[in-house]
C-alpha cells in the first residue's frame, strides 16, 4: 500500500499536469501570448460623424464614402521610390473620407476635415505633403474646416465644382 508521502506527491503531480494542460489549452485558443488590443467602439469621432451625416446627404447616389483610408490604399509609388522612403511617408497616414464610384470603387476625391490640430506646425507640414502627394497622383482633395454644423447644399456645390475642375484639367 502506498505511503501518504507517495499519495501527496502523486496528487501534487496530477494537479501540476492538470494546470499545465489548462494553460496549454488556453494558449492554443489565443495563440502565442495575449495581445494588448481593444475595440475603439466607433470608427469616427463625434465631429467626423457629424460631417459624415451631412456628406451623405450632399452626394449623388453614384458616389459612396469610405472613411479613414490609408494613403497607401489610394496612391502608390515604384519599388525604387518606396525603398527611397516615399512608401514610408504614405503607409502610416490616413485621410478622413474618400469619395468613390459606387459601381467600380474608382477613387473620385479625398476630403479632409480640418479641426484645430491642423493648425499645429507638424500637422501643417503633413497636410502640405499629403496635398502634394494627391496632386502628383491627380486625385482632387478638399479641405473642409471643422464646424458645429454643415450645409449639405453648399457642400454639394463645392464638391461638384471641384470635380468639374478636375475633369476639365484631365
Amino acid at each position: 500500500m502506498p505511503s501518504n508521502q507517495t499519495l501527496v506527491t502523486f496528487g501534487a503531480l496530477a494537479i501540476l499536469v492538470l494546470a499545465f494542460l489548462l494553460l496549454l489549452l488556453k494558449w492554443a485558443r489565443r495563440g502565442p501570448g495575449e495581445l494588448p488590443y481593444f475595440s475603439r467602439e466607433f470608427l469616427l469621432s463625434k465631429g467626423e460623424l457629424s460631417f459624415f451625416k451631412v456628406l451623405r446627404l450632399a452626394l449623388p447616389p453614384d458616389l459612396m464614402i469610405a472613411p479613414k483610408v490609408r494613403l497607401s490604399d489610394l496612391i502608390a509609388c515604384s519599388a525604387e521610390a518606396w525603398k527611397a522612403g516615399y512608401g514610408g511617408r504614405i503607409c502610416q497616414k490616413h485621410v478622413d473620407f474618400v469619395l468613390v464610384d459606387s459601381e467600380s470603387t474608382a477613387i473620385v476625391m479625398v476630403i479632409e476635415l480640418d479641426d484645430r490640430s491642423h493648425r499645429q506646425a507638424k500637422r501643417r507640414e503633413r497636410d502640405i505633403f499629403v496635398d502634394r502627394a494627391f496632386a502628383a497622383a491627380q486625385i482632387p482633395i478638399l479641405h473642409v474646416p471643422a464646424a458645429n454644423d454643415y450645409d449639405a447644399r453648399q457642400l454639394r456645390r463645392t464638391i461638384a465644382g471641384l470635380l468639374a475642375e478636375a475633369q476639365a484639367g484631365a
